[in-house]
């Protein structure tokens, strides 16, 4: 397993995957804690089951799916249980979700030298959350953006 630390979270490559492979459903996922001072992302052919029981955190999955021709990133943010029963943090969940995506790209940037038609690829995110107006499914534009940031 591949690990290296960036500013605020650690990152994990599980084999079989690699730093360049698989594209076609490389799978992340990401935890973020409520106090954003731990984050860990795991990337790799199937999501990390272990980082997926946590009730204090924040989870972003996504993967990259061939769709119409084109590869887009997609994805889902489940917010902690005890996060979803709130509806005002429900609803503030956008700069949480832009700041996942953020931390996705920069970590796996390396694909991106070696797969560079991904940087224009759309990323969509689904936001779960307990109370109905509050579902969305939202474009955060495509990674290059988040490169340059």
């Amino acid at each position: 397993m591949e690990k290296f630390q960036l500013d605020e979270f650690s990152v994990a490559i599980l084999p079989p995957a690699t730093t360049y492979h698989p594209v076609d459903g490389r799978k992340y996922t990401l935890i973020m804690s409520t106090d954003e001072t731990n984050s860990h992302l795991a990337i790799g052919y199937k999501y990390e089951m272990s980082l997926l029981h946590s009730e204090n955190k924040s989870m972003l999955t996504a993967e990259w799916k061939p769709s119409l021709g084109e590869y887009i990133l997609s994805g889902k943010i489940h917010p902690g249980i005890k996060q979803s029963s709130n509806s005002n943090r429900s609803h503030q969940t956008q700069p949480e979700v832009t700041k996942a995506v953020s931390m996705i790209v920069k970590a796996d940037k390396d694909l991106f030298a070696h797969v560079p038609w991904l940087l224009y690829a759309p990323i969509y995110i689904e936001t779960e959350s307990n109370i109905h107006k509050y579902r969305a499914i939202q474009f955060l534009g495509v990674p290059k953006q988040y490169l340059i940031l």
